[in-house]
C-alpha cells in the first residue's frame, strides 16, 4: 500500500505572473510526484519537460471532477501536472485511476505521448485517499477570485 498526501503550497515559480499562487502538490510516499517523474524521465533518457503541479484554476478546470470521482467504483483520468509554460494542454502528466474493493490504483501516462509503462504504479486505501481528496474542494471553495 502507498500513501497519498495532497497539499496546497506556494513555491518557486517558473513564471512571474504565478508568484505567490499555491499549487496542488501531490506526494506519494512523502515524495513529490514531480521528483518521481523527473527521476524516471532521466533513467529513460527522456528530455525533461519540467511539468509543474497545477494552480487552483487549473485544478478546477482540468481535474476537480476526476479527483472527486476517482474514489468511486470505475475508471477516471486525473491531470496531475501541467507544462511549466502555463498552458496545461501543452504537456501533461496524468493518472488513470481504477477504484475497486476499497482500493484505488494509479497507472500513469502523459502528453506528448511517452511510454510510462515502466513507471511504478501505486495503490491507495480508499478511505485514506478520500480524506486527502477532500482538501481540494475545501480550499477551492474558500479562495477569493
Amino acid at each position: 500500500m502507498n500513501s497519498l498526501r495532497l497539499q496546497w503550497q506556494t513555491g518557486p515559480e517558473s513564471k512571474p505572473r504565478n508568484e505567490g499562487k499555491p499549487r496542488l502538490q501531490v506526494l506519494i510516499n512523502d515524495q513529490p510526484l514531480t521528483d518521481l517523474v523527473s527521476d524516471f524521465e532521466v533513467t529513460q533518457g527522456y528530455s525533461h519537460f519540467g511539468d509543474e503541479f497545477l494552480l487552483p484554476e487549473d485544478v478546477q478546470w482540468y481535474s476537480l471532477d476526476s479527483w472527486q470521482q476517482s474514489s468511486e467504483p470505475g475508471k477516471r483520468r486525473i491531470v496531475l501536472l501541467g507544462c511549466s509554460c502555463g498552458d496545461v494542454d501543452c504537456s501533461t502528466f496524468y493518472a488513470d485511476t481504477f477504484c475497486q474493493d476499497g482500493w484505488i490504483h494509479w497507472q500513469f501516462g502523459g502528453w506528448p505521448e511517452r511510454d510510462y509503462s515502466a513507471f511504478p504504479t501505486f495503490w491507495f486505501e480508499q478511505e485514506a485517499y478520500k480524506q486527502q481528496v477532500e482538501i481540494i474542494p475545501d480550499y477551492l471553495n474558500n479562495i477569493r477570485p
